[in-house]
């Protein structure tokens, strides 16, 4: 809902400008499947700043993935860093994926990070080394990742982002949208199983993350899958400067 989304960018915004504090860089990162259209309410309490919201390969009008090899986090935070040669340092905020991406940027490039913002970041690597009700848990996202591969094995493009939009969204949320929507969404299968590839398979372990030491906030929703909010947890016990937020009555897709 608008009053929802207008609440998390006001906390968000309070999180990457503190009192006393002068303004500065804001890079956004968004989902799998989304656009930087989704951070225009953020965007809208952030005036004070130089804010670029950063298209993932083949969202928005951004080229496809050149296939040299399997696409990682690694490489999309390069892209990031790449997008950004001058040395001024950031708030990066990252939903989703994109959250992944964000912390596998603060990994490589921490000279660079003023804050960080993580809304459910789909590190779902992490889980592997967790605890076995963690581990059951990747078995839930393999299945979605399977569903996914499938419709681009087949052709059914539609069918395996049925199965992806409605796992974030909730039931029924994609026969709810309208066809030319269904279209579009389908033509992004394949990247979304390259997406899936990249979170599965990263070898960085949870570890590794508590050398990250920015101010970090961490939100989730209320109503988000399981996967989500335990991922969210983990990565909260994990950073040293980390806060966790859970944002009431939210899912997945609070941005």
């Amino acid at each position: 809902s608008a009053p929802l989304a207008e609440g998390k960018a006001m906390l968000v915004a309070n999180m990457i400008n503190p009192p006393h504090t002068l303004p500065g860089r804001v890079v956004l990162l968004s989902c799998s499947a989304g656009s930087s259209r989704q951070w225009t309410p953020l965007k809208e309490k952030l005036t004070a700043f130089e804010c670029r919201a950063f298209e993932l390969y083949r969202h928005g009008a951004r080229e496809r993935w050149h296939g040299a090899g399997p696409l990682s986090l690694a490489e999309e935070a390069a892209a990031i860093h790449e997008a950004s040669p001058d040395s001024t340092p950031i708030h990066l905020v990252g939903h989703s994926y994109g959250g992944a991406v964000a912390l596998r940027y603060a990994l490589s490039f921490p000279e660079r990070l003023r804050s960080l913002t993580l809304i459910e970041p789909s590190c779902f690597h992490i889980l592997k080394t967790g605890q076995k009700s963690d581990v059951y848990l990747l078995d839930e996202l393999h299945a979605i990742a399977s569903a996914v591969n499938r419709g681009v094995i087949s052709g059914d493009y539609r069918c395996g982002m049925e199965t992806f939009i409605n796992y974030w969204c909730g039931a029924g949320s994609w026969m709810r949208l309208p066809d030319v929507k269904q279209t579009q969404l389908a033509q992004l299968a394949v990247h979304v199983a390259h997406h899936f590839c990249s979170l599965i398979e990263e070898k960085t372990p949870l570890a590794a993350y508590a050398s990250i030491e920015v101010p970090t906030l961490i939100l989730c929703g209320a109503r988000s899958p399981q996967p989500s909010r335990t991922i969210t947890r983990l990565l909260a016990d994990t950073l040293p400067y980390a806060r966790h937020r859970t944002i009431r009555d939210a899912d997945h897709m609070s941005p």
